[in-house]
């Protein structure tokens, strides 16, 4: 029963930005968390019923069940446990938005191209059944095999598209893992995974924890999450003699930058201050190389739709060509 109503109360992305940002401001004037996790029902009047039922529950259940992926569970789990959640609340709220954002601008960029595209396939709808009743003897098929070829690429797109989706709503180790080896979206995946790793190392060397206890703290996280895998692997890595440097150059979400920090030979409160800082830059990154991606994707919506062009112009031209040439 309790499932079912976890289920049933499950927030869309928007919804849950708007529940971080609630936390962190509830928690920001000294409310605490329990207290916090009672006036949810104030954000939602209509959900009021659903959210009571969610009373009881630690914040890492709770957070599942509104439909949170394990990697966001798993950071403020951490972050709940290291005494710096209004942080990390504010922090994900804040990457939160600017997904939002970002998804909202390549809708943006994406409208009007699709209604080409609609356009176009009416068109190629038309021409298709006229041109094979007027050119059915025809023999000049180039026009039908490079919008068959199209096709075929707009489809493959579609379906990439949706496997991307589907592995970043996941948002776990292996999804992860799969995505970097895609050519454009691979970067921006490490980069939010360096992100990630870097803040809560930042956290925990605040903390006092040393290697061996923050590789600790990290497998006790959600099975599969970045943060339990990420720790595992630099755990196992290490009980077998590898250095934290090689640690590092193997791992995809370790930044590399970490070796210079490293090198530094920097105190503990000093090094979490660097790391700390480090998560912002990388951060930056991310939003950059989004807003890049997302500036690039209309230029090669419309190549594409320009192929379809001249693709309909050969399944015009040719067979009235052909027909002219057997006058």
């Amino acid at each position: 029963m309790w499932q079912g109503n976890m289920k049933a109360a499950k927030l869309k992305q928007s919804e849950q930005v708007e529940l971080l940002a609630f936390l962190a401001n509830c928690l920001k004037n000294g409310f605490s968390l329990t207290k916090s996790l009672q006036l949810l029902p104030l954000l939602w009047p209509k959900r009021r019923k659903q959210l009571a039922r969610l009373e009881g529950a630690d914040l890492g259940q709770l957070l599942a069940g509104l439909g949170f992926n394990k990697t966001t569970v798993t950071q403020l789990d951490m972050a709940l446990s290291q005494g710096r959640l209004d942080e990390s609340l504010a922090q994900l709220a804040l990457l939160g938005r600017m997904k939002n954002e970002q998804v909202k601008k390549l809708q943006g960029e994406l409208a009007y191209p699709v209604v080409l595209a609609g356009m176009m396939t009416l068109i190629l709808i038309f021409m298709q059944n006229f041109l094979s009743v007027e050119f059915a003897g025809s023999s000049a098929k180039q026009g039908d095999l490079l919008l068959l070829v199209l096709v075929f690429l707009l489809l493959l797109v579609i379906l990439l598209v949706i496997i991307a989706a589907a592995y970043l709503k996941k948002q776990d180790y292996q999804s992860f893992k799969k995505l970097l080896t895609w050519p454009v979206l691979g970067p921006v995946v490490a980069l939010y995974g360096q992100y990630l790793i870097s803040y809560d190392l930042g956290m925990l060397l605040a903390s006092g924890f040393s290697l061996q206890q923050m590789c600790d703290f990290a497998c006790r996280q959600a099975p599969g999450s970045l943060q339990e895998e990420v720790g595992r692997r630099a755990r196992d890595a290490i009980l077998r003699g590898k250095k934290v440097e090689e640690v590092i150059q193997k791992e995809p979400f370790l930044s590399q930058d970490l070796l210079m920090l490293l090198q530094a030979g920097s105190e503990r409160e000093e090094l979490s201050r660097q790391c700390l800082l480090l998560s912002r830059l990388l951060f930056n990154r991310l939003r950059q190389k989004l807003s890049k991606l997302i500036v690039n994707v209309q230029p090669v919506c419309f190549i594409l739709i320009g192929l379809c062009i001249i693709g309909m112009y050969l399944k015009l031209l040719l067979p009235i060509y052909d027909s002219m040439q057997q006058l």
